[in-house]
């Protein structure tokens, strides 16, 4: 399934806590609220992983981005989206808004590295509790009518945080049999 939407994509959808939504199946509420790193999660369970950097411009975040934002007061932000692809598939669209300090020191010359890589090798960020969100497949230009998880959290560096945000796409193993069973059927045949 190809991906057809452009940079940038964003994210305006309403997005609420988990405790308000009722997620269909334990593998999909287990990927949505892992708090481990997503990209090294999608490198373990493919056999070729492959980030493509969908853009990273500046840009004014949409209003349900600012109003998380609040606490930076007036900065600029750049947005960061991509996709993480497993075994030539893209598994998750992901948007970061990241605050102009932190593409300036911390996450300077970030290119196609997973953002991931950094912000889980760095201990001075914490991470806030997950907001979760739905939304059509067609969003992305995907055909058909399935309904897309996404889930995002801030990350807090000193004054600062950002936001990182990923909605699990069709071909993503939050949808269905686990990859690790299908690799461990494999190797055992």
């Amino acid at each position: 399934m190809s991906f057809n939407a452009t940079f940038p994509v964003g994210l305006a959808v309403n997005w609420q806590a988990p405790s308000g939504i009722t997620i269909p199946n334990a593998q999909l509420k287990n990927w949505l609220l892992d708090t481990g790193s997503l990209t090294a999660r999608v490198q373990s369970l493919s056999n070729h992983f492959s980030l493509e950097l969908l853009g990273q411009h500046t840009q004014i975040p949409h209003d349900n981005e600012l109003s998380l934002l609040h606490a930076n007061g007036e900065t600029s932000y750049q947005a960061r989206e991509i996709l993480l692809c497993g075994d030539h598939q893209p598994w998750v669209f992901a948007r970061s808004i990241i605050p102009q300090a932190f593409v300036d020191s911390e996450l300077s010359g970030l290119g196609r590295e997973p953002l991931g890589k950094r912000l889980f090798n760095d201990t001075r960020f914490t991470r806030s509790a997950f907001q979760l969100c739905t939304m059509p497949a067609s969003q992305f230009g995907m055909g058909g009518n399935q309904t897309l998880w996404g889930r995002r959290s801030l990350f807090t560096l000193d004054n600062y945080s950002m936001i990182v945000a990923e909605v699990f796409l069709p071909a993503s193993p939050a949808y269905g049999e686990s990859v690790t069973s299908k690799v461990e059927s494999e190797k055992q045949l």
